[in-house]
């Protein structure tokens, strides 16, 4: 019997990003610079959207239910509305085409497939200028992993610095993802692996653990001249000998003259010991606080810094004559740029209040850090802030990055805040930061003549401090700082004195 044509019903949910959506989720990523760019460039197009003369008030900016100061025990509303003027007399048939918790509640992170020409991932999303972050995801998402490794990728590249240097041990970053992925199993081996092919992605020497590896990968990827193989060799042997300048035993071990001595040299100093700068963003220098931090009789308050959110309005002759209008190509024209107009500031009223929930809440949790300093730092990651407020971890990480707050401990980027737990035997867990300020201050107050050891570390610190980490963390964390050894100290110390 032959089947019949028919009609089938199909019912089922799929989240659309509209350009409004698109254009909440840029904004939120922008910095407060080009946040301030975009607002320049969109008022010489759109006739529709105004600045107001006078800039907008603390109180006006925080709103009537932002005037309590933020503290431990502050409870952190969803709704705290921000008072920047959308104009009242705009009608109902032009109102924006979306929710902002729309653009959040239901969003992932993960790869969408386009479906049509007007569609654009929010993930592609980026600043004009590439960061080391942006080059190396680019990269992982080109690349074809094994199963889950891509996961493993994204917390490695995540955890490598402006330098292009990895500031986490594997075994911690380890336990992070099975903290996080409970159901799958990781173990060092997948994440050395791992490693290993983001150290072969561009820029040369990215991923390393030391001046020393990055050194290596560096020479690794050049052509294996006699030189070259030399270089590798000391490096990797003898790489004090370079510190000290220890010529003499150079040229003797590697039978080398003062000439070739030189080349070697040359071909050493034309290594990148920070290959990660060659990224660093040329608006990195110029820095508006998105917020403000201040103490108060009360506690801490947190503020928005009205110089990063601009007081925009929509202008209301406009709206009139469009009423007053046919359809004609005249009022389409208008309307359009009054949805341009009412988009633009709607995102950036949501960015302020989205950065406002996030910077409190991590104020609330590093409270501590903002009256003791490092050494208070907390555990604290995405997650937990993603949690707190009901939103999607990308949405945090866009709302962190690039987003500063001013404090009477200077200003510092609000990812700044985030910490890894490094788990100890039995206690608490404790900020990687935290432990870090706790090495470099045993150090600085070390006795020259007799520099504090690894191990010996790990014992006033579990019996002065009450951390218990392993020896290999205070080691790595040693290296993330920038500190040598202790023989390599006591040999400087040598000198010095």
């Amino acid at each position: 019997m032959a089947l019949m044509p028919g009609l089938q019903i199909n019912i089922g949910q799929q989240l659309k990003l509209t350009p409004q959506l698109q254009q909440s989720i840029k904004i939120l990523q922008y910095s407060a610079l080009e946040v301030q760019q975009t607002v320049e460039a969109t008022l010489e197009t759109n006739y529709m959207l105004e600045v107001e003369d006078d800039g907008l008030s603390e109180d006006e900016l925080l709103g009537e239910n932002r005037e309590e100061p933020i503290s431990a025990n502050t409870e952190l509303s969803d709704e705290q509305p921000l008072d920047i003027n959308t104009n009242d007399k705009i009608s109902e048939d032009l109102e924006i085409d979306c929710n902002w918790d729309e653009v959040y509640s239901d969003y992932s992170s993960g790869k969408t497939t386009q479906s049509s020409d007007d569609y654009v991932s929010a993930e592609n999303y980026t600043s004009e200028e590439k960061s080391l972050h942006d080059h190396l995801y680019w990269q992982s998402d080109i690349y074809v992993w094994d199963e889950n490794q891509d996961l493993v990728a994204d917390f490695i590249i995540d955890d490598i610095n402006d330098e292009g240097y990895l500031t986490t041990p594997l075994p911690d970053l380890l336990q992070a993802l099975e903290n996080q992925y409970p159901e799958i199993e990781f173990n060092l081996e997948m994440l050395e692996t791992v490693l290993g092919i983001i150290q072969q992605f561009e820029p040369t020497g990215v991923g390393a653990r030391s001046v020393q590896e990055s050194l290596l990968l560096q020479l690794m990827n050049m052509q294996q001249t006699p030189y070259v193989v030399t270089a590798r060799q000391l490096i990797s042997e003898h790489f004090d000998w370079l510190s000290f300048h220890d010529h003499k035993r150079i040229k003797k071990l590697y039978g080398l003259n003062d000439e070739e001595l030189t080349k070697l040299f040359k071909l050493i100093q034309s290594l990148n010991p920070r290959p990660g700068r060659d990224f660093s963003s040329t608006n990195s220098e110029i820095i508006i606080p998105d917020l403000r931090l201040k103490r108060t009789k009360e506690g801490w308050l947190v503020e928005l810094n009205s110089d990063a959110f601009p007081r925009l309005k929509v202008n209301s002759a406009y709206i009139e004559l469009a009423g007053t209008l046919d359809d004609t190509e005249q009022s389409k024209k208008i309307k359009e740029q009054l949805i341009e107009a009412k988009g633009l500031i709607k995102s950036i009223h949501s960015r302020g209040e989205t950065l406002l929930k996030v910077g409190s809440f991590i104020v609330e949790k590093q409270q501590a850090f903002f009256e003791e300093g490092e050494l208070a730092m907390q555990p604290l990651v995405l997650r937990d802030v993603a949690e707190h407020l009901n939103l999607h971890e990308s949405t945090i990480s866009r709302a962190t990055n690039q987003k500063y707050i001013q404090t009477p401990r200077g200003t510092f980027e609000l990812k700044y805040f985030f910490s890894s737990g490094v788990s100890q035997y039995g206690s608490a867990d404790q900020s990687a930061i935290a432990i870090k300020a706790h090495i470099k201050g045993l150090i600085d107050q070390e006795d020259a003549k007799k520099p504090l050891s690894d191990s010996k570390l790990m014992e006033l610190l579990e019996s002065e401090k009450g951390i218990s980490v392993a020896r290999r963390t205070i080691a790595k964390y040693r290296e993330s700082l920038g500190i040598p050894s202790s023989s390599e100290r006591k040999k400087l110390n040598k000198f010095k004195l």
